[in-house]
């Protein structure tokens, strides 16, 4: 079984992998938005394996498996340990940063599943071989070091590897088993493989490598990578109707630099290209490609372009399937843990503290980066958080024990013991050290450590906390900009770590690390830690409201609370920093203001979006009407049900004054059908940028809104004998009070004397539901 766990085998790993006949749900690209580069791909029968690139962790080279390609899951890896050396065990000062393996091939054949691995830093090429995939133990071939391999085996029964980087492309031919380079056997270069001729060019940032072979009706398709000089990182593809010449290339695609992977195809006949495009400090993402054949040569169907979105059954797990939060009540780790480089096994346990994972010091090491036994998990993006409970009574003096952002531009916040006393620590450095910015005492041996992770693409930032109590939490010293770099080479990751800078033999204990879209969210995948618990109608009054009746009014900030694990979280915030000025559900990052009307959800931009369970009373037609504010003519939003959308797109008006006021608000009005029956509402914002009150959901097509005229007092206006009634509004939305004006003059001397103030503020009638900006000098 190795260190880790294998989630009880087949039973837990396939029923999340169900195939749901469901219609196709718009995934955006890339369908991981995980570290996962150099991906390979096979598909068997309806299964599809996937390996990426593990560099310097431990166990080495994960193979995911999937079923509808969209949920992903780890099942297994190809090595416990690649190599027992200095430089995988971090000894003597040496480290395998960077290198460990590299670009793997996947391969399944009669019956058996092959992983060909090659190693800078064994010299080597691996290759490892299982009948069982998921619970099997692997066998391993070591073979000369080949750069980039792909494993081949042909219809006549021959195995080759093809490899190498340059103008042209080698190949090696292996026993018919596999089991070694075979003597006497074929190797050269491939004949008519020429890069130049390929893409026309004869200038390079790399010229070629990431060989994948492949065989399909009868024909040879060897796939490489190319990066011209002013271009980007492009997919190269060359065909022969013989295995080792005759071969003529062609561009694949040349867009965003998506590229390098293989193609397969799917059950029913449709086929695709799994490639990768570097992406900053996230790393090496995978991005799908839709393709069809054309002429004997395969083609995307986006054409010259790298889709930006593309269909799938089901949309991908939380985090992507490759992170869990973990309790550590399980005698095994969880599959999603790697160790940073091989894990000193004596100096870490599951079992001296039942519930905890524990860290020992073996020896004394002056930098995070050289400490044995740290715990990673992947990062994910666009935003994620991690954070953990660290207990360090069992620690030395000069130890730390913390949480790492692991990566060459990195940050860690801990606990240290000095002088019998603890301390919370923050800190930053680069591959070339580490230096403290900030310490605060503290008056216990417990604290709550945090990162969280903005990772746009091409660009990051950790941002870096601490709590006593486990909900208010207090931001310690600086953010860090995160770099990818060639050094690590992996995307950045979050690390348990425990290391000692003056004596070895203390422990520090890990409660749980507990992982989501940010600090209140909570992803535990099937058999990981603890069992999904799913998302809850809100109460403000206590626990175990019902669902929210329809027909009836929804409050925008009644959003569900979230569960944990798979479709736990009810709510998605793309800046996970309130901005809003309400205590009301303080801490989830919506966007919560107060305004005269109560809180309403602001600030909403592109692809955030709230859920609420919802109680249909009976099947048929109904009309929506939501109360919704705008600054300008793009902002727009939709409504699903159940993961499948009940409106097109609905266009939000802006201001009738024409200025941005999101006092101003208007109502959008959609016709709609229900199953009756509970289920989750979604509310999407497609276009930037919107507030939302409510929606009301009225029984019958076209029906009348029950609050026919809105303003900031919710269909309050005032029209008596040409006095009109305005609302009197300080610039941040509060409600200051009202006046009765019959003229502009009298608004002007109205508002003056019920201000305060100095300042300009917003008066809009309650009548017509303009508003305007009144400057008042006091």
């Amino acid at each position: 079984m190795g260190l880790f766990s294998k989630m009880a085998k087949s039973a837990v790993v396939l029923a999340a992998f169900a195939v749901v006949n469901s219609a196709a749900v718009k995934v955006n690209n890339p369908i991981m938005y995980v570290d996962s580069p150099d991906p390979s791909i096979v598909r068997v029968d309806d299964a599809y394996y996937m390996v990426t690139t593990t560099m310097h962790f431990a166990p080495g080279v994960p193979v995911f498996k999937s079923t509808d390609l969209a949920q992903w899951r780890t099942v297994g890896y190809a090595y416990q340990t690649l190599a027992n050396n200095d430089q995988q065990n971090l000894n003597g000062g040496k480290d395998a940063y960077g290198k460990g393996s590299w670009a793997s091939s996947i391969r399944y054949h009669k019956g058996f599943f092959y992983v060909l691995t090659p190693s800078y830093t064994t010299g080597k090429t691996h290759l490892y071989k299982t009948a069982d995939v998921e619970s099997g133990q692997w066998s391993e071939v070591q073979l000369p070091f080949y750069h980039d391999p792909s494993l081949f085996f042909d219809d006549d029964g021959t195995v080759w590897v093809f490899y190498g980087s340059g103008d042209q492309i080698s190949y090696v031919q292996l026993n018919d088993d596999a089991s070694g380079v075979k003597a006497g056997g074929r190797s050269g270069k491939l004949g008519g493989v020429s890069v130049n001729q390929a893409t026309g060019k004869s200038g390079y940032i790399v010229q070629q490598e990431g060989s994948h072979m492949e065989k399909v009706n009868g024909e040879y398709y060897l796939f490489t990578i190319s990066w011209p000089n002013g271009s980007c990182r492009t997919e190269v593809v060359y065909r022969s109707k013989n295995l080792l010449s005759g071969y003529t290339g062609r561009v694949f695609l040349s867009d965003n630099g998506v590229a390098q992977g293989g193609i397969f195809d799917t059950p029913d006949g449709k086929w695709y290209a799994l490639l990768f495009r570097d992406s900053g400090p996230v790393g090496r993402m995978s991005h799908l490609v839709t393709m069809e054949w054309k002429d004997g040569w395969p083609v995307p169907t986006s054409g010259s372009k790298a889709p930006s979105t593309i269909d799938l059954p089901e949309s991908p797990l939380p985090g992507y399937g490759m992170v869990t939060s973990d309790d550590f009540e399980s005698g095994e780790l969880a599959l999603e843990w790697q160790f940073n480089h091989n894990p000193d096994n004596k100096n870490w346990s599951l079992s001296a503290n039942p519930g905890f994972f524990r860290i020992t010091t073996g020896r004394t090491d002056s930098r995070v980066v050289n400490a044995k036994n740290t715990l990673t998990q992947r990062s994910f993006g666009p935003k994620s958080s991690g954070r953990t409970l660290v207990d360090g009574k069992g620690m030395k003096d000069g130890d730390m024990a913390g949480l790492v952002a692991l990566q060459d531009d990195k940050g860690f916040v801990a606990l240290a013991k000095d002088g019998g006393n603890y301390k919370v620590v923050m800190y930053s450095g680069n591959k070339d050290g580490e230096r403290l910015v900030t310490s605060e005492n503290l008056s216990d041996s417990k604290v709550y450590l945090r990162i969280d992770f903005d990772l746009p693409i091409d660009r990051g930032t950790a941002y870096f906390y601490y709590s006593t109590d486990g909900s208010s939490w207090k931001k310690i010293g600086n953010d860090v900009k995160l770099n990818y770099d060639l050094h690590m080479f992996v995307g950045v990751r979050w690390g348990l770590f425990n290391f000692a800078t003056k004596q070895a033999g203390g422990y520090a204990d890990f409660d749980w690390f507990k992982v989501g879209t940010d600090v209140n969210d909570e992803i535990y995948l099937d058999g990981a830690g603890s069992e999904p618990v799913p998302q809850t109608p809100f109460c403000a009054a206590g626990e175990n409201c019902p669902a929210n009746a329809i027909p009836g009014k929804i409050e925008a900030e009644n959003f569900d609370v979230p569960g944990k694990g798979k479709d736990g979280s009810s709510y998605y915030d793309g800046d996970s920093e309130n901005h809003g000025d309400s205590d009301y559900r303080k801490g989830t990052g919506v966007d919560l203001y107060k305004k005269a009307t109560g809180v309403i959800v602001g600030y909403n931009s592109e692809g955030d979006w709230l859920e609420y369970t919802v109680n249909v009373k009976e099947a048929g037609d109904y009309t929506m009407f939501a109360a919704v504010a705008a600054a300008g003519n793009t902002s727009s939003f939709k409504l699903s049900l159940d993961g499948k959308d009940i409106t097109e797109e609905l266009s939000v008006p802006a201001a009738s004054s024409g200025e941005e006021n999101y006092d101003d608000y208007n109502k959008v009005k959609a016709n709609v059908k229900l199953p009756e029956g509970e289920h989750v509402l979604r509310f999407t914002v497609v276009g930037s940028w919107l507030d939302i009150d409510y929606f009301t959901f009225v029984k019958g097509a076209d029906a009348k809104d029950p609050e026919e005229t809105i303003g900031i007092t919710k269909g309050i206006r005032y029209n008596v004998q040409g006095v009109q009634t305005y609302g009197v509004y300080g610039l941040n939305g509060k409600f200051i009070g009202r006046v009765d004006a019959s003229n502009n003059f009298d608004v002007r001397s109205k508002v003056n004397s019920l201000v305060k103030e100095s300042g300009v503020y917003l008066v809009k009638s309650l009548t017509t539901g303009t508003t305007h900006r009144l400057s008042v000098t006091k």
